[in-house]
Parts: structure tokens; sequence; C-alpha cells
């Protein structure tokens, strides 16, 4: 058996912490055991901390290194070191963490995954960006096996160093569109005769959420019988919901938090609004084009999502209240889709879980 520890998951039910269980749930686990790290501030859980022991997966917690970054790496090295793991699978953003890379290399004969999930970096991070710029020296190391969830992803990290995509794939039969489920979410939260919008992702800068608000005041305006769904939590929820109050639209804004009903939510609405400033490839686009769901988003986004025909793109830099006619006119013509078999196009694009697997159980069989 092929032990593999992962190193990367949070208390975010966000892109890589699903792409981590969907790759679990569905991998031969005969044949693979996954570990996990859990560095989680306050005590904190991972996410589907109780699907990953359920599944035979165990979870080691270790101080984060904000907590204590002498006993983090000294945990690390150790459970490294006593579980002689065939990979050590970084799940990352930039190279702020060299641990997970630096400590395998040293101390075991782990090989070692450096998988890139994003595309950029917020501006604000100053500490993270110096840590970044610090360890970049890392990917100029012979030995490590580079994975990207797109190209612009694997740029990003890797610049001119060779590497390999892994597709964000997801059961595409469960995306299936179920109209029974539509119509009764839409009597669940009162939304029957409504028109939806949702977006789905962590309330944070990256996710453009003051872009949104006034997008939707604006469509608020034009059809007073919209609301917008806001789906996951994060630093910002706070300042948003006191944005959407002043706003005038607070009424007509809900924020749901963290769910695990997200594609019947989906299933619900009639269109995906989603304007970040930059993503790497984001699992919730390959959910909604899976559903059927039409979804307009920022040009920024790469173009390797467009596994449909159900995306649009807008540029962020122009007004948000500008966008407010092509987003009515989505919702209104979200049916001119087949949503019903929207996921056997995604599954033809290879975004489907098996697929993934395939390629990861390859890389981990080698």
């Amino acid at each position: 058996m092929k032990k593999i520890l992962q190193i990367g998951m949070t208390s975010n039910y966000g892109g890589i912490e699903s792409f981590v269980m969907n790759v679990y749930r569905n991998i031969d686990r005969s044949r693979f055991q996954f570990d996990f790290i859990n560095m989680e501030l306050n005590g904190k859980d991972i996410a589907y901390s109780d699907e990953i022991k359920s599944l035979g997966g165990k979870i080691y917690k270790i101080p984060g290194r904000r907590e204590n970054l002498i006993e983090n790496r000294k945990q690390l090295r150790k459970i490294i070191q006593t579980n002689d793991y065939d990979f050590v699978h970084n799940n990352v953003l930039t190279w702020s963490y060299s641990y997970g890379i630096t400590l395998p290399l040293s101390y075991s004969t782990s090989r070692v995954i450096v998988h890139s999930h994003n595309s950029y970096m917020n501006s604000g991070m100053y500490a993270r960006r110096t840590l970044n710029f610090i360890n970049r020296r890392l990917n100029y190391k012979n030995n490590i096996i580079r994975l990207a969830c797109s190209k612009e992803a694997g740029y990003w990290l890797f610049r001119d160093k060779l590497f390999q995509i892994i597709p964000n794939g997801i059961d595409t039969d469960a995306y299936t569109f179920n109209a029974q489920i539509r119509d009764e979410y839409r009597s669940k939260f009162d939304v029957k005769n409504k028109k939806v919008f949702l977006n789905v992702g962590r309330l944070s800068y990256q996710k453009n959420h003051l872009f949104l608000l006034k997008w939707f005041k604006k469509i608020h305006q034009e059809e007073k019988n919209s609301v917008l769904f806001l789906v996951g939590d994060g630093e910002l929820r706070n300042d948003l919901e006191e944005k959407a109050r002043e706003l005038g639209i607070a009424s007509n804004v809900k924020f749901l938090g963290i769910r695990n009903d997200v594609k019947n939510i989906m299933f619900m609405s009639d269109a995906l609004l989603f304007p970040s400033f930059y993503e790497g490839l984001p699992v919730v686009l390959v959910e909604a084009q899976a559903t059927g769901l039409p979804a307009i988003i920022s040009d920024t986004i790469s173009s390797e999502i467009d596994l449909t025909n159900g995306i649009r793109r807008i540029d962020i830099s122009n007004s948000p209240e500008s966008y407010a006619e092509l987003a009515l006119r989505v919702a209104e013509n979200s049916y001119e889709l087949d949503r019903k078999k929207a996921h056997l196009k995604v599954r033809r694009a290879g975004y489907d879980i098996s697929n993934t697997v395939k390629i990861l159980e390859k890389i981990y069989r080698n």
C-alpha cells in the first residue's frame, strides 16, 4: 500500500479541501492511504474531519506556524520520519510554507509533490509575499514533482519549470440537474417566483465581494423580485453584511455560511456571479457547469474552466452596475441550456473525478 501525507487542508470548505476530498472518496483506498496534517489555529478541525476518519484517514494535529514555528517543524519532522510515507503531497497557493518540502527531502525517502492551486497572490500579504520570495528557491530542486490545477497556476508557482496539470475533477453524475430538488429548495427558501443569484466562496479579498454587492444592488433596482445567496464564510463576513445594509439590499442578500448542500442550492439558482480577482481553477465553477447553472465570471480566470457553453466573462475593471442587464438576461435564459445534460459535457472535458484519480494513481504508483 502506498502512503501519502496530505498537507494544505484548512478548516475552510474551499477549493483545495474539495479537491483533496473528491480524490480521497474515489481513490482505491485498499492501495492508497491518505493521512492529513492539521495546522489550524484555536483548536479548529480541518474541513471534512469526520468523513476523513470514517474513510480510514489519520489526522495529525500540530501547532500552526504562527502559534509555534519551532514546534510546528519539530512535530511535522517526527510525523514524516516515523510513518515512512511514499509521498508528501503539498497543496499550496504559494511557496510561503516550506517545511512540507524541506523536511521530507532532508529526513526521509518520501517523494515530494508541490501542487499549485492558485494563480496570484494578494499584494497586501507582506509577510507571506516575503516568504514566497525566499522559498521560491525550492522550485529549482530537481527532486520535486510539480502539479497544477491550470496552466496559469503552474506558471505562477513554477515559472519555466515543467509541471503536470491535474484536472479539478468532480463526481459528474452526482451533479446531474434535478428539477424536483430545484422546486423543493425554491419552496424551502421562499424564492419560487424570484430570480435567484448565487456566489460560492470564501468571504475574503480574493473573491471581490464588494464588486458583487454593488453589482447586485443594480440588478435589484432593475428586478425587484431578485435575491442573492452567498455560500461560504471568512474574515470579511461582518464587513460585507454591513456593506449590504449600507447599500440598502440587506433584506435581499442572504449569507448562508458554510453548507453541505451547495449542489442543491445550485439547482435552485438561476445564475452564478463570480467576479474574483484571481483563481487557480475553481472547483465551484466545475460544479456549477455540471449542474447546468450559467455563470458570469471575471476575465481574469483561466479559459481552461470553459467546459460548457454556460460561461460568460466580464471585465471587473469596469463598473459593476454595467453588468446588471447581462446578469438578468443570463438568469432569464438559464433554461436555454439543457441543464440535465450539462454534466455529460463536463465529463467529456476530462473533469470527472475518475479521470483525476486515474492520473494521480499513476503518479503515486510511480
